[in-house]
């Protein structure tokens, strides 16, 4: 009977732990942080990326004039040129114009005539026929101005154009020695194919407005 009641403490005291043990008690506080650990190694530098494309040329060292009516440049004068004859000059101001860019750059002269919704650019020289006859506008860049002309040839007489037509000239210099372009005016472009160019490709190449 006694073996019987030690068995029956024993037995009960294992319940009582059992239970206390697989009971789970209330979630403690959260702890502190802790100490942030040291940097990690760095990862290799990573391959050097390709070349972007070479952006539009910018207008830093080419000049443009603004658009100026015939009238507004001076008198218009009976002159003679060799290999024209007589002809009709006048003549605008241009100080950009410098003996290094009648060296090595190029003076480009533009004209236009219509109203503003039929403008029609022409690049200098320009001839065109009236009637039986050729009519030519040339132009002469020196150093500080820019000698406009006009001559009908055969009839060794020059025109006089009209006065409200507009002329414009764009002076680009000449390519820098061991520069990264070796054209004109930070282009690849050579002076004749710059000439070869409309006026709309010109402003385009040079970000110049029209």
């Amino acid at each position: 009977m006694r073996k019987f009641r030690l068995l029956s403490l024993l037995l009960l005291a294992i319940a009582f732990i059992t239970v206390n043990c697989t009971k789970e008690g209330p979630e403690g506080p959260a702890g502190a942080t802790g100490a942030q650990g040291p940097v990690g190694v760095g990862g290799a530098t990573g391959a050097t990326g390709a070349t972007g494309s070479q952006g539009p040329a910018g207008t830093a060292n080419v000049i443009y004039s603004s658009w100026a009516t015939v009238a507004s440049l001076g008198t218009i004068i009976d002159s003679s040129f060799a290999d024209f004859g007589l002809c009709k000059r006048w003549i605008r101001s241009a100080p950009g114009v410098n003996a290094a860019i009648l060296d090595n750059g190029v003076v480009l002269s533009y004209w236009r005539v219509g109203g503003a919704a039929a403008i029609i650019y022409s690049t200098l020289p320009y001839q065109f026929p009236v009637g039986a006859q050729t009519y030519f506008l040339g132009t002469l860049p020196a150093v500080g101005k820019i000698i406009y002309f006009t001559s009908i040839f055969g009839a060794g007489a020059g025109w006089t154009p009209n006065g409200a037509a507009e002329l414009r000239y764009i002076i680009i210099p000449g390519g820098v020695p061991g520069g990264r372009s070796s054209g004109l005016g930070g282009t690849n472009y050579s002076a004749d194919e710059l000439k070869a160019m409309s006026y709309a490709q010109i402003c385009a190449l040079f970000n110049i407005p029209q």
